[in-house]
């Protein structure tokens, strides 16, 4: 930059408030602005409280709300009397219930600590019938909000473990479960008393099996400046080495806290007496929406200890306007443990923590696999525990990755969202070793030796699953199974066994129990302490039969007395004897057995075995299957694949096999196809007849393929920042909850626009979600696609080409996928008024296990009813028809 230009920013910077920020920290960085006397907001500590009821294991994302059989939360009131049906209750009612708690006042800021307990209900009893289902439960508690000024008042509220809350007429579902602290609820706070309601969830996974089951939760308010202002909320930076960025990218949040749309232009990073430009794209805000913004740094410059981010934004009158914050800069040695940045294929910056190996009695030349370590769930990937985690291991000849999967519980449970920012940590290595001039071992990434502890451990189970030519061996600490196995599902409501059936299906990729047979072939190694009350040894006992009933005698050690996580866990004796004997295994080509089982479920995180990797599956409403074995004749290899409901796969001549076929028999066709040393594909007929696949431009908008394989969640598998339209004011806000949803559980990036601008949004390479109320839907790209609403009609088109027509009602919503070019996919969200159109915006991915199909369209009475009142349901094809064995009327 030149010396001018670096002149005009600083004279537009804002005297800052410096703040020390260690970076990858969600602490707040704030201006000076945010200083301004404010009028005192006070949370009153008085709260009504309705419960508790029932709900089953991540099921509030359908609604499933009991209370609005009574009308819904905003219509009912503390003061009229009555009971309200549950049966978790004596005389399977409930009432109002008076409460105090604790509130108080720090740096300005209110909060409330909720702490609900319900002591008159036999949950010991309960939880002998149903375990750990039975400590789920929700409850509604009613309160109030007093700005004691004469305006209205802008604040930010945290939501610290609340799904859902009301404040006066605005609805906010989403809030911040986990308690992340990434984006706040921004709501105008009228004069005098405004009404909140907060829904309380209690979550056994997130907050515990302890007994008696309490819900522990808080409310924060916190005042902003009257002014428009662009706040940066959170800092990823990599560390300093020798002087330098060790990679790339850095990343701050920032925040339109003005009742007006935003621009962000650039930001100026200040160093001692170097600068330069580090973001120069003009990024939109609308009014309460909160955005990531990439920073690329030169890998040339040199730095101090501490930097200053000077950031210039607009308002709607253009006047340019700097707000600037210093941050502090971490430095690390070449060797030493560290923090690298890289992207997310969404485009939004990622970090992992980096050990490289020791570069004693090594080569620049040898190639050292990766330690791919898997946090458990509420884990900072640079928090102490994750960063000591190897400690004892200082001279474990690997590359020691540990990601965070966007989040401290790794976004989806490792699944398509944490389980792509792995495999993205992995191939940021090559960079890392580029950008520090590093001279030790290179990196062998091809096979990955992953590991993982807790929620983690299961993580592990998932990437070894889907991935399998890519493990060189799996090592699994105190893990669970499955999402639904860890606290069973069995309090849902109760709906129709095929919308019961529909949401497994759609959880079917993460059911580990019935993948067993993509762990055969490789080294498994699992660790439990025998007295763990957190994931019950029963899971890693359970993994263990299933293997050797598949025929893998994974190594399996129960450690007397030791709970759920203890100082070494992943360093104990067994686990070292088993890194060390798979980190010396020379990179050979592959075996493959006389025999072997393929399971295939509908996702694209599915990668080959074996150097098969499978396209389309006939029907996605069941998995797929395939039985090789092998034989050897007259010198040629010949395999011989048995398949169910596999209808395209190809041979990946990358994957290197010692006994690669030269020959392969599918299914009972007398035909033996020769395979060369190039890729095979094959497919079925229309008559249903395996030949070879010879239309190679077959991946049209009418055949879905690639990252639109999976259930709705496949949404999540955008390759830029979201495209989120909406198409008027009511819709505005859905758009910018959705958005603050993303970042909040994902760490992802949107991009907010109005429907007039939506061909554009198709064509910018990312995935887009359409936000529509009453009447009104876009028409899809694919022609003749087979949900149509028109006038005061939905229309499907059934499997057996029936047109089936819904009249539209008040309360109805629904939510479907849509294909868009390039293996993009469109995702709908409508209402036909705004009841219908907030209950189908909760089915938007946030929380993992709610096993979202590929289209749901809602009635009203899904509002207490959850799945159980969808009108229709269910999945789309490989040519985007609707299947055999959706919910239809």
């Amino acid at each position: 930059m030149k010396l001018g230009q670096l002149r005009r920013v600083l004279s537009f910077v804002i005297p800052c408030q410096l703040i020390r920020l260690s970076a990858g920290t969600s602490q707040n960085v704030l201006s000076v602005e945010d200083t301004v006397s404010q009028n005192p907001i006070i949370i009153l500590p008085f709260w009504d409280v309705l419960g508790p009821f029932r709900i089953g294991t991540r099921e509030a994302v359908w609604g499933a709300d009991p209370v609005e059989f009574y009308g819904g939360i905003q219509n009912i009131s503390p003061n009229e009397p009555g009971c309200f049906r549950s049966p978790l209750a004596r005389n399977a009612t409930v009432q109002w219930d008076r409460k105090e708690y604790n509130t108080s006042t720090s740096n300005g800021e209110q909060s409330v600590d909720f702490l609900l307990d319900f002591i008159d209900v036999d949950w010991e009893f309960a939880q002998k019938i149903y375990g750990w289902s039975a400590f789920q439960y929700q409850a509604w508690a009613k309160g109030e909000i007093l700005n004691q000024g004469v305006v209205s008042q802008r604040v930010n509220i945290f939501t610290d473990n609340i799904l859902e809350i009301w404040i006066n007429d605005m609805h906010v579902f989403g809030g911040d479960f986990f308690g992340f602290g990434r984006a706040p609820v921004l709501v105008e706070l009228l004069p005098g008393a405004n009404n909140i309601s907060v829904r309380l969830v209690r979550e056994v996974r997130s907050m515990g099996g302890i007994f008696p089951p309490t819900i522990q939760a808080g409310l924060r308010t916190q005042p902003i400046p009257e002014q428009p202002a662009v706040v940066a909320r959170r800092v990823v930076m990599p560390n300093v080495v020798n002087g330098k960025f060790c990679t790339r990218y850095g990343s701050i949040t920032v925040q339109n806290q003005a009742a007006t749309w935003i621009s962000v232009h650039q930001v100026v990073a200040i160093s001692g007496q170097s600068s330069c430009i580090v973001a120069n794209q003009r990024v939109r805000l609308a009014p309460g929406q909160s955005r990531p913004l990439k920073l690329i740094f030169d890998a040339a410059s040199r730095w101090d200890e501490s930097l200053k981010l000077v950031l210039t934004y607009s308002r709607q009158d253009s006047i340019l306007h700097d707000i600037g914050f210093d941050t502090q800069l971490e430095p690390a040695s070449m060797s030493s443990l560290q923090r690298i940045t890289f992207l997310h294929p969404s485009g939004s910056v990622s970090y992992a923590l980096l050990k490289p190996p020791p570069t004693a009695n090594a080569t620049k030349n040898e190639r050292l696999p990766v330690l791919l370590n898997l946090h458990g769930a509420g884990v900072e990937a640079d928090g102490p525990l994750a960063r000591h985690m190897f400690d004892d291991t200082p001279y474990l000849p690997a590359w020691i990755l540990t990601p965070t999967g966007m989040s401290p519980w790794s976004s989806d449970d490792w699944h398509t969202w944490g389980f792509a920012d792995a495999q993205y940590a992995v191939a940021a290595i090559p960079d890392w070793i580029n950008s520090t001039g590093w001279n030790g071992p290179s990196v062998y990434s091809d096979k990955i030796l992953v590991a993982g502890h807790s929620n983690g451990g299961q993580g592990t189970w998932y990437f070894a699953s889907h991935q399998p030519d890519r493990v060189l061996g799996a090592a699994v600490a105190s893990g669970y199974s499955s999402i639904e196995s860890y606290v069973p599902y069995i309090l849902w409501n109760e709906a129709d066994p095929l919308r019961d059936a529909i949401l497994q299906t759609s959880r079917s990729s993460f059911r580990h129990e019935i993948l067993t047979d993509n762990l055969v072939g490789f080294p498994i190694f699992q660790q439990h302490g025998s007295a763990d009350d957190n994931v019950p040894p029963y899971h890693s006992r359970l993994m263990n039969t299933l293997l050797a009933q598949v025929g893998e005698m994974a190594e399996y050690s129960e450690m007397l007395d030791k709970g759920h996580w203890f100082d070494g866990s992943m360093t104990t004796k067994s686990m070292l004897e088993f890194y060390l004997r798979l980190l010396k295994v020379c990179h050979s080509e592959t075996t493959v057995p006389t025999s072997f089982t393929f399971v295939v479920p509908n996702s694209h995180d599915m990668g080959p075995r074996y150097g098969v990797v499978v396209d389309q599956l006939s029907t996605p409403d069941r998995l797929g299957k395939m039985r090789v074995t092998i034989q050897l004749h007259d010198s040629l290899v010949q395999w011989h694949l048995r398949t169910e409901n596999i209808y395209r796969f190809h041979l990946d001549p990358s994957v290197r096999l010692a006994n690669a076929p030269n020959q392969v028999l599918i299914d009972d066709l007398p035909h033996v196809f020769d395979v060369g040393p190039g890729a095979a594909s094959f497919v079925k007929s229309v008559s249903n007849v395996w030949g070879r696949d010879v239309a190679l431009d077959w991946k049209t908008l009418g055949e879905r393929h690639g990252r639109q394989r999976g259930a709705l969640d496949a949404i999540l598998r955008s390759t830029g920042p979201f495209e989120v339209v909406y198409d008027s004011d009511e819709t505005l806000s859905i758009a910018v909850q959705t958005s603050r949803n993303f970042l909040q559980y994902f760490g992802g990036d949107t991009n907010i626009v109005a429907s007039s601008r939506y061909e554009q949004a198709l064509d910018k390479g990312a995935n887009v979600i359409t936000i529509c109320l009453r009447t009104f839907v876009p028409d899809a790209s694919l022609p003749g696609f087979p949900i149509r609403l028109v006038s005061e009609q939905i229309f499907l088109t059934a499997p057996d080409s029936r047109l089936i027509s819904l009249h539209l009602e008040e309360g109805m919503g629904g939510v479907w996928l849509r294909p868009l070019p390039g293996e993009r996919l469109e995702l709908v969200v409508w209402g036909f008024d705004e009841v219908g159109l907030r209950q189908a915006a909760r089915l938007v991915p946030t929380i993992t296990g709610a096993g979202q199909p590929d289209f749901v369209i809602l009635g009203n009475e899904a509002r207490w009813k959850g799945h159980g009142g969808a009108i229709a349901m269910g999945f789309f094809d490989r040519n985007w028809k609707i299947s055999f064995a959706s919910y239809l009327p």
